[in-house]
């Protein structure tokens, strides 16, 4: 057998895997030009993304380690938080919804997981597949949205009615997990959480300050949940990267969303 390709020209996405990307090597998922993923196959606890180690921090925080969970996760990348959390948890039960077939069969073309990984894979939009489960589907201990087309978050993705749907899947006590990317004025992220906070009395978001002030690239993640997140120690396990991590919550999250609007489905979006 030859040497697994390591770029796909695909009918709807264009993808390369790099090797040699990080400080201990590995690979890094290039999407239609945009840095999506990194993954080192010989460790997957090598987190070099600054977003991948945030929501890492989130779920640390709030499930003990080595104690299974299950997950549901709405976009693959190269999965990279399903390989962290397969080897965290182990006996974790996980299952990913990816709208391109194409991409991941790529991805495991050239990086397979560990046997010990137990995970399912749907091919759908997320949110289809959010609406289908709800009828038929439920008990999740966490549900990780983190879908992008190249830099942009599907809109149908961040409303009022899609995380009502999504928290139907959850456990009681369930953590909703949202990755956006820092848009200009952070707009789209101040939205989600607005939204968030309108369906869960428990809201955090976790962010380099610079990212927050706008002068760096970056990604805002967000926690949400019916109950108190432990927010000290998901920070302590966020701010341990070569830039510092803030945590936003309560009166602070109320200064940074404000003014920001409520999604629901069918707003005009200009």
């Amino acid at each position: 057998m030859g040497e697994p390709r390591l770029e796909l020209e695909g009918e709807r996405v264009q993808a390369r895997l790099l090797p040699e990307r990080g400080t201990h090597g590995g690979y890094s998922l290039v999407i239609n030009g945009t840095t999506q993923s990194h993954v080192n196959p010989v460790d997957p606890l090598d987190l070099q993304l600054e977003y991948a180690r945030l929501v890492a921090a989130v779920i640390d925080g709030c499930r003990d380690t080595g104690v299974p969970v299950r997950v549901l996760h709405l976009g693959a990348g190269a999965l990279t938080i399903p390989r962290y959390v397969g080897a965290t948890r182990p006996g974790s039960v996980q299952h990913v919804v990816e709208l391109h077939r194409e991409l991941l069969d790529f991805v495991l073309e050239v990086l397979p997981l560990d046997d010990d990984v137990e995970l399912t894979v749907e091919f759908d939009d997320g949110r289809a597949a959010v609406q289908r489960a709800a009828r038929t589907a439920g008990g999740y201990d966490l549900a990780i949205v983190d879908v992008f087309s190249g830099s942009i978050s599907p809109r149908h993705m961040s409303t009022v009615e899609f995380f009502t749907e999504l928290r139907q899947l959850l456990t009681p006590d369930g953590l909703i997990v949202v990755n956006t990317l820092a848009t200009a004025d952070l707009d789209m992220s101040r939205e989600v959480i607005a939204t968030l906070r309108s369906l869960h009395p428990e809201v955090l978001a976790l962010a380099s300050p610079a990212v927050l002030a706008g002068t760096s690239l970056g990604n805002v993640v967000i926690a949400a949940a019916p109950k108190p997140i432990a927010s000290d120690r998901i920070h302590s396990r966020a701010d341990t990267g070569p830039r510092t991590i803030d945590l936003l919550e309560r009166e602070e999250l109320s200064r940074f969303v404000a003014g920001a609007p409520v999604r629901h489905d069918g707003d005009d979006v200009g």
